[in-house]
């Protein structure tokens, strides 16, 4: 591709000019400056640190911040994905925007589903499919293997679970343990990520 066709295809043009890894760098930095807010102010669906908490909505309700993440995860999709299904609502606005860059459909699943109460499902999930599960922030895995449970009782098959952040609460294993891979844009093991548990709003 010609620089003119990448201008012209890009939505962030200054990315043209930046090395993947320098991308990544500057996205992560974005990320942690829009959702590190003060402990006092956590919400339904944080998770916080000893420097405060991480907030999910904070970084999906900036566009600029929204738009490259939406990019990047739709680079570590699997070729053959059927369907996108998140946690509603924590997890809507960064679904509809991979769904919009990959053109796949969505289903969200209410949070009021969780426990032993029956799933509020807006959308499809249908047998055969193979399904990825997003999820803005990961800690101890609890929210994403509840969705993992329903699409397999769907009769679908998980493609994995998608992440932006990984808090390095044992996510990754909980979910291996189940048969599910964990795939993260900034992993527990990335320096600039903290540790991170769940306040509110349920088991991330």
């Amino acid at each position: 591709m010609t620089l003119d066709q990448e201008l012209a295809a890009a939505t962030d043009v200054s990315a043209v000019f930046l090395d993947p890894a320098r991308r990544r760098a500057e996205l992560r930095a974005d990320i942690l400056a829009a959702a590190h807010v003060g402990g006092s102010t956590a919400g339904s669906g944080t998770a916080t640190s000893a420097g405060g908490t991480l907030d999910p909505f904070a970084f999906q309700i900036r566009p600029t911040i929204l738009r490259r993440v939406a990019a990047l995860m739709a680079e570590e999709l699997p070729v053959r994905v059927d369907r996108l299904v998140t946690s509603d609502p924590v997890g809507t606005a960064l679904t509809t925007a991979v769904a919009l860059h990959t053109g796949l459909p969505f289903t969200l699943v209410g949070e009021a589903g969780a426990g032993d109460g029956p799933a509020r499902l807006r959308g499809e999930i249908h047998s055969g499919e193979q399904v990825a599960v997003l999820d803005p922030v990961t800690t101890t895995g609890g929210r994403a293997a509840r969705i993992a449970r329903l699409v397999r009782a769907r009769g679908a098959r998980t493609a994995g679970v998608f992440t932006v952040i990984d808090g390095g609460q044992g996510a990754g294993a909980a979910l291996a343990g189940a048969g599910h891979a964990l795939h993260a844009l900034f992993p527990a093991d990335d320096g600039a990520i903290l540790a991170t548990h769940v306040t509110t709003g349920g088991q991330v």
